[in-house]
């Protein structure tokens, strides 16, 4: 047998003797309790209280308000504006024109002048001016 197996081996068969204790467990077993501990425990039984259940008091149900039919539906403005969406389109646009204008590092700078230059005229389209 080769040196290194052997030792190997060896090394193997000292971990597993010298984790053999870990194991062993000499006090528990499944049908019994601890031999090994004799100890008396007291454990006294709480007295008992009895309480009379909480009163229920009952109220009559809350009124329900309806509207009549008649009533148009509310109707919101001015969340957005078509000079906002003109300046988002306008600004993908000339950031995707000045992508392709510029060349090497001097790409991010013509998607960034792009970008801000469509993004003035975007709004100037949409607002009509």
């Amino acid at each position: 047998m080769k040196p290194t197996r052997l030792v190997i081996a060896a090394l193997i068969g000292g971990s597993l003797i010298a984790a053999a204790p870990a194991f062993a467990d000499p006090g528990y077993r499944h049908d019994r309790y601890d031999r090994h501990d004799r100890r008396t425990v007291l454990v006294r039984q709480p007295a008992a209280v009895y309480r009379a259940p909480a009163r229920v008091y009952y109220a009559p149900p809350a009124p329900v308000y309806y509207v009549p039919a008649s009533a148009p539906a509310p109707v919101y403005y001015g969340y957005a504006s078509p000079a906002d969406a003109g300046a988002v389109a306008g600004a993908l646009t000339g950031a995707l024109i000045g992508s392709q204008l510029g060349r090497g590092p001097d790409r991010v700078a013509g998607m960034a002048f792009g970008s801000v230059l469509g993004a003035v005229i975007g709004s100037q389209l949409a607002s009509g001016r």
